[in-house]
């Protein structure tokens, strides 16, 4: 039976992302991977938990909901070998002191929509006679076996691969600006404030496929299937 690579989320669009990398991966033994996500696990063992984002940086959420959920899987017999995968990100604005950071979904209170949280931003923002700043998306995913298992290897010092408890760490980041002014449709999230190239477009005008090429996600996912190898 194939080694499953289990994403520890309900988002479509992030297991569909992860599939196709997967998919395309140069070695065969990648390419066998079986990429799920929660939903399609709960079909047999029933709904994940929910985790509770308690950490104060990306890779602390993201190391709390790989372990959770490797827990759990554990305790429906999962197997040892395979692996989950977590990630948690959000927008970083210099003028805001990193803010909203891991807060970034919740920026105008728990259970704030997109739209609310881009008026708080602008508001921010504007209280501070500022039309814009530079500012980072980043995103950190953290992979882990479900089972009492270790990575039998060593990393090089770089700052956006490391170990972290029983999790592998990768972060991808994703420079640009944020501006009052918003332009765009898609995307998601601080996407039409979101602004790259110098100001030629916001994440909001992109492709779908154009913004995973871009995007902080994007840049830890395809870092991830390099690092896979190791893993199996």
């Amino acid at each position: 039976m194939a080694t499953r690579l289990i994403i520890a989320s309900h988002n479509s669009h992030k297991v569909a992302e992860l599939r196709e990398l997967v998919q395309n991966a140069n070695l065969r033994e990648v390419r066998s991977l079986l990429v799920t996500s929660l939903t399609e696990l709960a079909r047999d063992l029933g709904p994940a938990p929910e985790v509770e984002e308690t950490a104060t940086s990306f890779a602390g959420n993201a190391v709390l909901k790989a372990e959770a959920i490797a827990a759990w899987l554990r305790n429906k017999g999962g197997r040892d070998s395979d692996l989950v995968v977590a990630d948690d990100s959000g927008l970083c604005v210099d003028a805001l002191d990193g803010a909203p950071g891991v807060w970034s979904a919740r920026f105008a209170g728990a259970g704030a929509t997109d739209e609310a949280n881009n008026l708080r931003l602008v508001a921010e923002l504007a209280a501070r006679g500022l039309a814009g700043s530079p500012a980072q998306y980043v995103c950190v995913l953290a992979i882990r076996y479900v089972g009492h298992r270790f990575f039998e290897f060593t990393l090089p010092e770089e700052v956006d691969v490391y170990l972290r408890d029983d999790c592998m760490c990768i972060e991808g980041r994703c420079r640009g600006e944020v501006r009052v002014e918003r332009r765009g449709e898609g995307g998601f999230g601080y996407d039409p404030h979101f602004w790259i190239d110098g100001g030629k477009a916001t994440f909001a005008e992109l492709s779908r496929a154009a913004k995973s090429q871009r995007s902080h996600r994007g840049v830890a996912m395809r870092r991830l299937v390099g690092e896979l190898p190791l893993m199996l």
